[in-house]
Formats: C-alpha cells, structure tokens, sequence
C-alpha cells in the first residue's frame, strides 16, 4: 500500500509560492513598479507640500494687507475692537506690520493675544528654494504650539516688506489635510501608471522571457522531443533574437542528436566487424607466415609483402576499435624530463624504419609537466610519421630533428622531418579521425587524431606550424615544470 501524501499547510504553500514569484522575472519587475511609484509618490509630493507652506502664509499677509490698507483709505473713521477682531480673524494672524522707508508701521494688533513668547522667522524676502522646502517640512512635523514671524515682500503697496505673526496650529491642520488628500489621490494616479506600465511590460517582455525559459527547460530534459516547440517571432529585439537563436539552436541539436544516434549505430557494427577482421586477420596470418616456408621461390617472395600488408589491415581493426572505446585513462600528471622522454621515444620510433636518424636538440634540463605514457605516445607517432614522410621522400639528408625548449612558462617540443609536406586540401583536416596525410604508407588516420587528444587533456595543444617541400614541423606545447 502506497503511503498517503501528507498535505502541505496552506501558509507554508502561500510562502513558497511568494518566494518563487518574488525570486522571478515578474515578481521582480512587480517590485521595481512598486519601488518607482513610491519615488515617484516622495518626488511629488515634497515641492507641493513647499509650495502649499507658502502660499498659505503668502495668504494670510495678502489678508492682512487687505485689512491694512482698508484702515487706511479711512484714516477718519473710528475703528471698533470688535470691526478690528473681525478684521485679524480673517487675516489669521495676531500681529501685522508694515516696514516703509526704515519706519515700523504697525496695521493691525489683537490686544488679547496671549504672549508670542520665542517666534519662529520664516523670511521670504531673501530665501532660497532649498529654505523655503525646508521650512515646509519643519512646520509638517513640528510640534503644536509654536508661533511663527513671518515676512515678505508687500504685494499691494509699496515697502521694504511686511511681518505677521500668527500660530502654527492652523496651519499644522490644514497641511495634514492637504497631505491626506494629495497622498491619496496622487497614489490612485501613481498605482494606475504603474499597473499599466507592469501589465505592458509583462506582456511585451516577461511573458515572452518566461515562455522561452520553460521551453528551453523543457528542451534539457527531453531534447529529442520534438513535440517541444521554440517560440520564433518576428520581433527584431534581443527577446526576438533570443527566440529565434534558441529555435535554431534546438533544431541543430536535434539533428547533432539524430547524427550522433546514427554514428553510434554505424560504429557498433563496425566495431564488430573489425573485431571479426581482426580474427580473420590472425588465421591470414598464421597462413602467411606457412607460406614463407614454401619451397617455392615466386610464393617465397611474395609471402612477405602479405604478411606486410595483413599486419596493417589488422593495425587497421585494432586502431579503430581502440578509438571507438575512447577509453583513455585519465593523465597522471608529472614532472618529465623532455631529454629523456625524446631518447625513449626515438628507439621505439625508429624500429623498422633503417636509414632514418632522428637528432635531439633540447634545451637542458628542461621538463614539462605530462603524463609519461601519454607523452612517449605522442612522440613516438609523430616520430613515425616523420620517419614515413622522409621515406617517400628522395633526399638525401634524412635526418629529422627533434628541438625543445622553454617559451614563456611553456614547453615547447617541435618534430622537424624533411618530407614532401602535407597536401593543402588536407592540412585543415589533418587531426580529423581517418584522415591520413600518407595513406599509401598504410597510416590509419588515427595516430595524430588520438596525439592531439592526449595532448589537450594534459592541458596543452598540438598543432602543425610549418609545412611544405622542405618539409613540416609539428609543435607541441605542454606546461613548463
């Protein structure tokens, strides 16, 4: 009996669901909207609750200079306490005064205000914007009870500016409501701007991004579904190129897929057929080697050249199984000494190929570090393949030469014969597997495929610099010890 799932709670299920939409393209872009609607919210709202500072107290000394000059038009008529209370409770102030040609003028004045006690300067006559923002801010969040002098420039008449004083409380009250109604309506407008901007940049950009990213997840773990299909728009911006790259990237791997598929197909049954060679190779042999024991001459002469040409066919086979394995250990790297590792390489080399002498030129005491087996290989084939391409060379001189030595924290091994050269239409497919700069010396086309392999998983490269009539050289570059 299978064992029941036990539920997840609905809040540890609501948490992973905000995480994961907090940690995506849209839960991102959700909190950048957000982030610029506040900034956008704090950048408005500071200069209109400056300007609003202002202009209030602004008012309230155009009403007082109103009342002022309304006293002055009839300097004759007597004006009663309670025409004059009237007067300064419309203005809002306790005090009004005018200064004109050095002289203090006072206009009007509430007897039964109690003491100012420490007032407050606001002075408009030569502020600056930043003092005119600041002051703003520090009657918002002052505290109650404060009286402030203001001054200003006289609107209505001539003077060097007139003062009011008055308390703040009102004004306190009538900025927390302008603020109440500018944060709320100013936040619709902002929250309205932002989902709009959110829901086209979610339908332009991060729609589209999620789609691709889905189907690009989907394509790594079922490549060779083809029922997977890449979005491919017509949009010539990046999200388009990407769209478009990724379907034509899906589509070559496909068919790398199909091919590679098809290539381990093909290889399977050549391997067993090469196995099967191999054997049938072994028994042609065995009958070779009889028939060079024949008493007759003509058979004798010729049972050589077969058991020459067996020997490469069952070379043949064997190269091609070991490369279809790619079953090459790992390097053991080490210091190696790059004068031994050449002498080693050029007894081997040099078996069977009588008439060719290879000369060292290494600088001393240099070593590479290298996998000593791998590096005798490499050696030892290219060695060979200089040896066959001086053969088939008619010179005199075939002495191939082997120089070493250190390039920049580098080692430098360089494989110099003097052959014919490597053909132009094979030189950009010289380290290809089966291809064979001298197939009628029976090579399989393997040996440099498998020595530039050997090479790059020590970390170094192989490659040929020099080709030509006078010859070729290859150069392998491994670190320096």
């Amino acid at each position: 009996m299978a064992p029941t799932e036990i539920p997840e709670p609905a809040a540890l299920h609501l948490w992973r669901r905000i995480r994961e939409f907090s940690a995506s393209l849209a839960g991102r872009l959700l909190a950048i909207t957000a982030a610029t609607v506040l900034l956008g919210e704090a950048l408005v709202f500071a200069p209109a609750l400056a300007r609003f500072h202002e202009d209030w107290l602004r008012e309230r000394m155009n009403l007082s200079q109103v009342a002022a000059l309304a006293l002055e038009v009839a300097p004759d008529i007597e004006i009663g306490e309670s025409l004059e209370y009237e007067l300064l409770t419309n203005a809002g102030v306790q005090r009004a005064a005018l200064q004109r040609q050095g002289e203090r003028v006072l206009l009007l004045e509430d007897p039964n205000a109690a003491p100012s006690g420490v007032l407050v300067p606001y002075d408009y006559t030569d502020a600056n914007e930043l003092q005119r923002f600041l002051w703003a801010f520090e009657s918002f969040f002052a505290p109650e009870g404060r009286t402030l002098q203001v001054r200003a420039r006289p609107r209505f008449e001539s003077g060097e500016f007139i003062e009011i004083v008055l308390t703040e409380a009102p004004l306190k009250h009538e900025m927390a409501d302008f603020a109440n109604d500018f944060i709320r309506t100013s936040m619709l407008i902002l929250l309205a701007a932002g989902a709009l901007v959110y829901i086209s940049l979610t339908i332009a950009f991060v729609r589209p991004m999620r789609d691709l990213t889905e189907a690009i997840e989907r394509f790594r773990d079922r490549p060779e579904d083809v029922s997977i299909a890449f979005p491919r728009s017509q949009r010539q911006d990046e999200i388009g190129r990407a769209q478009r790259a990724a379907a034509d990237m899906a589509e070559q791997v496909r068919n790398a897929l199909r091919q590679k598929e098809r290539l381990a197909a093909l290889g399977a049954a050549i391997a067993r057929i090469a196995h099967d060679l191999r054997n049938m190779l072994s028994t042609a042999s065995l009958v070779a080697d009889r028939l060079g024991k024949s008493e007759d001459p003509e058979v004798r002469r010729l049972a050589p050249r077969l058991e020459r040409t067996i020997d490469r066919a069952a070379g043949l086979a064997s190269g091609t199984l070991k490369y279809g394995r790619a079953d090459e250990k790992a390097p053991e790297l080490q210091p190696v000494d790059v004068a031994t590792a050449v002498a080693d390489a050029v007894v081997d080399a040099l078996i069977g190929f009588e008439g060719i002498k290879f000369r060292a030129d290494v600088e001393a005491d240099l070593a590479c570090v290298a996998d000593p087996e791998h590096l005798h290989r490499i050696l030892v084939n290219l060695m060979r393949n200089a040896a066959q391409a001086m053969l088939a060379h008619d010179r005199p001189d075939k002495i191939a030469l082997v120089r070493a030595q250190r390039v920049q924290g580098r080692a430098e091994i360089e494989v110099i014969d003097h052959g014919p050269g490597v053909r132009k239409d094979l030189r950009d497919r010289l380290f290809e597997p089966f291809v064979s700069a001298a197939p009628e010396a029976g090579g399989t086309g393997l040996g440099l495929a498998i020595a530039r392999e050997l090479t790059r998983a020590m970390g170094g490269e192989l490659s040929l610099t020099r080709t030509g009539a006078e010859g070729s050289t290859f150069k392998i570059e491994l670190p320096a010890a």
